[in-house]
């Protein structure tokens, strides 16, 4: 698949900031996650205990993701 260089840095771009939102509002994210069980699939969704340190080390993924594609693309 061949993407172009704004398709390219639109990936890694995104990806990164999707990783800094994980690392900084993690509790806006959970509530959005839980509006949205509730709403689409009808069902009810608590974060547990240690939720926010889980979406944070998602968002460190992510931006891990975003240094490797930006490094792969350029």
């Amino acid at each position: 698949m061949d993407l172009t260089r704004t398709e390219r840095r639109l990936l890694w771009t995104g990806t990164a900031l999707a990783g800094v939102l994980h690392l900084l509002v993690p509790g806006l994210l959970l509530s959005v996650a839980r509006l949205g069980y509730r709403w689409i699939l009808s069902v009810a969704f608590t974060p547990q205990e240690g939720s926010h340190r889980r979406v944070r080390l998602l968002g460190v993924g992510l931006l891990a993701v975003a240094a490797a594609l930006r490094r792969l693309f350029d």
